[in-house]
Parts: structure tokens; sequence; C-alpha cells
């Protein structure tokens, strides 16, 4: 249900909103999600907002967008990993090292994430699969 009196833009709550039908299993990887004009209409908001939706999502990683054919669902989209920021937590992004490509399985000019928790604890990601959220409040 889309909250016109949110703090959070409609985009996000409809990118969300398809985001959780994938997470679901609604539609599976490499499947075609319904078209902008389906959407549209399924969510009520215009069209400007769905194509920010699907934006986001695919910036997320978890959708692609093949010209004159639609968005699909990238496999693997299940494996994006949501990170909550703790006290003293920072994230960055940076080229992956030799090491972290090997690991990971990233090309030559691969990026990752990296999470540096309040006590020091490092985790490294593929860039193209975090999502980081800042501290609830």
């Amino acid at each position: 249900m889309i909250d016109y009196e949110s703090e959070f833009p409609v985009y996000l709550q409809v990118a969300n909103l398809i985001r959780a039908r994938i997470e679901a299993g609604e539609w599976q990887p490499r499947k075609r999600l319904p078209t902008v004009t389906d959407l549209v209409h399924e969510y009520g908001v215009a069209r400007n907002t769905m194509m920010q939706a699907i934006e986001h999502l695919r910036d997320l990683g978890i959708i692609y967008t093949v010209r004159n054919r639609g968005s699909f669902v990238r496999l693997g989209s299940d494996l994006v990993t949501v990170i909550e920021l703790g006290p003293g937590a920072r994230s960055f992004s940076r080229l992956a090292n030799s090491d972290e490509r090997e690991r990971l399985e990233l090309d030559e000019d691969g990026w990752v994430t990296v999470i540096e928790s309040g006590d020091g604890a490092i985790e490294v990601y593929p860039a193209g699969l975090v999502e980081i959220h800042g501290p609830q409040q």
C-alpha cells in the first residue's frame, strides 16, 4: 500500500513492494516483470514514479532491463545482503584487491563495499550485492 503521507518517496515505496514480491518468489530469476504500464495501473502511480522505482531496483542489482523487451529479475537477486549499520560503524566502497576478486568472483575492475563495525570487525561484499541501512530511529 502506498502511503502518500510517508517520509519515504513514493518511488522507494513502490520499489520496496516490488522487491518484496521478488523475494517472496512471485517473480523468479530471469523471468520478466509485468510491463511498466501494467505496474503503473496496479500500483496507481505515475509512469515517471514507476520508472524511478525500476531504476532504483536496477541500481541495487535486483533487476536488469533489456531494451524493447522489459525488465527481468536478476539471477541471484536473493543474494543481496542488507546491512544495518550500528553505532560507530562505517561503510565505504573501493576497487577490489586481487584476493577479493578471486574470493568473490569479481571482474578485474570489480568493486567491493567494506563494512567496519564499531568494534573494528571488517566484512567485504561485492558492491552490487549489498544494501546499507543507517541506524533506525
